[in-house]
């Protein structure tokens, strides 16, 4: 029997996960590793250079790189997890196994 009415009751031997443990991490919309590194550079621009050009440089990089960071993370929370990967893979695979190979000894 559920603990409350809003819990389904599970299975005997099931254990319920935690929405908490299947969402990805995200920052302000956006993935949290690449949101982090726009703030500490828009932050350089606003707070460390500090001219009156390099604030409103440091304002309108947060503004112009945060919309699509939100928008990739939209699109797939995992982006840049996904795409590193998807670099690494070849342009071409050539096929090189045939019905009809042997074996290989190991020596």
């Amino acid at each position: 029997m559920a603990d409350s009415e809003n819990e389904p009751a599970l299975p005997p031997g099931a254990a319920p996960i935690h929405e908490s443990l299947n969402r990805p991490l995200l920052l302000l919309g956006g993935e949290r590793t690449w949101m982090i590194v726009l703030g500490m550079l828009c932050g350089v621009f606003c707070f460390v250079l500090m001219h009156w050009w390099s604030f409103v440089l440091g304002i309108a990089l947060w503004f112009a790189g945060r919309a699509p960071l939100v928008r990739a993370a939209k699109a797939d929370p995992q982006l840049s997890k996904t795409a590193r990967r998807f670099l690494k893979y070849k342009a071409f695979y050539p096929a090189a196994a045939t019905p009809f190979a042997g074996l290989k000894e190991k020596v």
